[in-house]
């Protein structure tokens, strides 16, 4: 017998289809960004499978907030490396 739930990943599929018409009207600047988010979404699968959510909108948004704070700290602190070493330079 198969599973009677469909997995995180097709809800979080079906979302990204619900919102075609959300990223047609967005410019093309801006598109590559809803992409990234919708991968964030996926990158998380584990943790919002875990949850079993009847609505996966919201374990996918937690993912999509979880993915941006994990490369803002990463980013900073590459900021904070880069910063350290142009003060080495300076002296």
């Amino acid at each position: 017998m198969g599973r009677t739930n469909s997995t995180y990943r097709n809800h979080v599929d079906n979302l990204v289809d619900r919102f075609k018409p959300f990223r047609k009207g967005l410019r093309k600047s801006n598109k590559k960004h809803l992409d990234k988010l919708w991968e964030k979404a996926h990158s998380f699968a584990q943790a919002g499978a875990y949850m079993n959510a009847s609505n996966p909108g919201l374990p996918a948004l937690i993912s999509m907030l979880v993915g941006i704070q994990k490369e803002t700290r990463e980013n900073s602190k590459e900021i904070e490396e880069l910063r350290h070493r142009v003060e080495e330079l300076e002296k």
